[in-house]
């Protein structure tokens, strides 16, 4: 058999296997979607807790966007250098868990703008925001679907005092609003509610614990100051209901070492 006869064969078997194989470069994989399990308000800032598991090929990291209720993804952040994602991650078969604090002075921009860094009035207290987390990889450029019923969550931004200690007969107050009133009956500590205050107790290790305060359960006699204890508190004027929490750190005979934080808009269940 001469050398053209050979060559000419070996093109029709090369040409009739290819045609039984899918052209992997044109098959899109879709990025498995991270999934928030908690939204952490902070003054002027918003902790994000989520789990996801990506073993893509070419798997990047994790995008983080926020905005409001009509546009979740307004705010787009970037990391320490500038660039996308917003958590660099390797591959994992397994769930893992992340979290990322939204902040003054992280990278962002809306709708591929200059970067800049947020501004505490980016972050406002009392105001509701929306954060969606994307699963990304950069070769080819790939996001996860956007969702926004199952996969966006809200948080709001509230004013807080920590490690603050206080003494019997003082109120704690926090922007012109009085949580609880501190008092000693027979050498034992106490709270007290405030006006239109009620509270309720449970066991805690932080503030962050507990972001999403509950509607009822709460009550109004004098709760006993416990360390390891979360107070939560509903402040009822009107129609409006404003919450807020406190957590003891520590107690002595004369004093409580506290952490606390209120929502300053009505009706908001974040705080």
């Amino acid at each position: 058999m001469n050398m053209v006869k050979k060559l000419f064969i070996s093109i029709i078997l090369l040409s009739a296997v290819s045609c039984g194989l899918p052209d992997v470069t044109g098959i899109t994989l879709e990025l498995n979607q991270p999934y928030i399990t908690k939204v952490i308000p902070g003054q002027n800032k918003l902790v994000v807790e989520f789990e996801a598991q990506n073993n893509e090929p070419s798997f990047s990291g994790y995008n983080i966007y926020f905005g409001d209720s009509t546009n979740p993804r307004k705010y787009r952040l970037y990391n320490q250098q500038k660039a996308r994602p917003t958590m660099t991650e390797l591959r994992s078969t397994t769930v893992k868990k992340y979290s990322f604090t939204i902040e003054k002075g992280s990278y962002y921009s809306t709708n591929n703008s200059t970067i800049d860094t947020l501004k505490e009035t980016d972050l406002p207290n009392g105001i509701p925001i929306y954060v969606w987390v994307s699963a990304y990889q950069i070769t080819p450029q790939l996001e996860s679907y956007y969702y926004y019923d199952n996969f966006v969550k809200m948080g709001t931004p509230r004013p807080e005092a920590v490690n603050q200690t206080i003494y019997p007969n003082n109120s704690l107050n926090l922007d012109g609003r009085d949580l609880a009133i501190l008092i000693s009956n027979n050498g034992t500590l106490y709270f007290q509610n405030a006006a239109n205050g009620s509270m309720m107790a449970m066991a805690g290790s932080s503030l962050d614990d507990i972001v999403v305060p509950p509607e009822n359960g709460y009550g109004s006699i004098d709760l006993e100051v416990k360390a390891n204890r979360l107070y939560l508190i509903k402040i009822t004027e009107g129609n409006n209901s404003y919450y807020g929490k406190i957590y003891v750190r520590s107690v002595s005979g004369t004093s409580a070492v506290v952490d606390y934080c209120r929502q300053t808009a009505a009706n908001i269940l974040s705080y």
